[in-house]
């Protein structure tokens, strides 16, 4: 599906240091970093900043709850975790945006013996890594949150895992960025990125062409649409249809997690509830039976929420690879090209260490943290 737009591009002011195509979190993120080294920066997009997989998410930054082996997604997520309160801090004094970051934890709850199967085998190796995760019997999880239901076996809770209202933090980032001179502009129909003799100079818009001593794709499920070839980029949609309600005032302390479905308070009582897995292209429609389900498993988890007015539903597409995997790095064929894409549902808690990490690149400064599982040399490989 080609990038589309109803705004024509206009010539950019001037050829910027680095061109960075998508304004959801990643490219807002790494537009604000490269910004504060120096760069001049150009960032692009067919729609709004966060206008697609970054305003659809939960905000969840859970490494932890999330993570069933240890592996490089695990470490990467540790660390970028651990950003996270500097890098709020530092928003909120640059845009005067709070992107109500949360750290109460996550609760992780059992309704069946599967469930603490599961569990029970995630936190044993956690624990042995180091890791924070402690079990609670079922008396505990209803002291700590009376809304569950009755029928709760127990629960683990991951202390360290938070969470954030991932639609502030993308224009807490956005802002930012802007007020460090990024060239934010929407509304540009990106046909592909440029490439001369083995590098890349710049990006094809409708309407212009825009030259860049470095170019980084971070369109997300698009990113297949701009990469020149023969670099491969097997990066899909993922559909994901969350549930948004709303009680008089919040029922739950922390996010909490089943193996059905997770439910994500905000300050203001509303409560995001989600989500669906389905490979459907770029459809991104609301269903009746996705909305039923999420409705189904929010009240088998929470009975408290019978009353609570259901005030909106949307979807969102995540930027899915084959093995799971973001793709963060050079690119393999052409010098000056980064890729910053195929975030799944880690987009938001990446998106420090991916920004940090990325901007080391483009500089040409040692960066400290270990890309290679995530090059994306390792699919022309396969």
């Amino acid at each position: 599906m080609p990038l589309t737009s109803t705004t024509p591009a206009s010539p950019v002011r001037s050829s910027p240091d680095v061109a960075i195509v998508g304004a959801g979190i990643i490219g807002c993120a790494i537009a604000r970093e490269l910004a504060q080294a120096g760069a001049k920066v150009a960032l692009l997009d067919r729609g709004r900043p966060g206008g697609e997989a970054s305003g659809a998410a939960a905000g969840m930054l859970g490494p932890q709850a999330e993570c069933d082996a240890a592996g490089p997604l695990l470490a990467l997520g540790l660390a970028s975790r651990a950003l996270y309160p500097d890098v709020v801090a530092a928003l909120r004094e640059e845009t005067g945006i709070d992107p109500e970051y949360q750290c109460d934890g996550i609760l992780y709850v059992t309704l069946e013996d599967a469930d603490e199967e599961a569990l029970g085998a995630r936190s044993a190796w956690q624990r042995q890594a180091g890791l924070r995760v402690h079990r609670i019997d079922a008396d505990e999880v209803r002291r700590l949150e009376p809304g569950v239901t009755t029928a709760v076996r127990g629960g683990y809770v991951f202390p360290d895992d938070h969470r954030i209202d991932n639609v502030r933090l993308t224009q807490a980032y956005a802002v930012a960025a802007a007020r460090m001179g990024v060239e934010l502009r929407t509304g540009v129909i990106v046909r592909g990125i440029r490439c001369e003799r083995g590098r890349a100079v710049g990006i094809d818009a409708a309407g212009t062409k825009i030259h860049a001593g470095a170019v980084v794709n971070a369109a997300g499920a698009w990113a297949p649409h701009v990469a020149p070839p023969p670099t491969p980029m097997p990066v899909y949609p993922v559909r994901g249809q969350m549930v948004l309600l709303t009680t008089p005032r919040p029922l739950f302390r922390c996010a909490i997690y089943s193996r059905g479905v997770y439910l994500v308070p905000r300050r203001d009582g509303r409560l995001l509830a989600g989500s669906t897995y389905e490979d459907v292209g770029f459809d991104k429609r609301v269903t009746g039976a996705a909305v039923q389900g999420i409705l189904a498993r929010t009240l088998r988890l929470a009975p408290a929420l019978e009353d609570a007015s259901f005030d909106d539903c949307w979807a969102g597409l995540r930027p899915g690879t084959l093995d799971g995997l973001p793709i963060l790095g050079p690119d393999g064929d052409h010098h000056g090209l980064y890729h910053a894409c195929g975030h799944y549902r880690h987009g938001v808690l990446l998106a420090p260490a991916t920004a940090r990490a990325v901007a080391d690149l483009v500089l040409g400064r040692q960066t400290s943290y270990d890309l290679a599982p995530f090059a994306v040399t390792r699919f022309a490989r396969a």
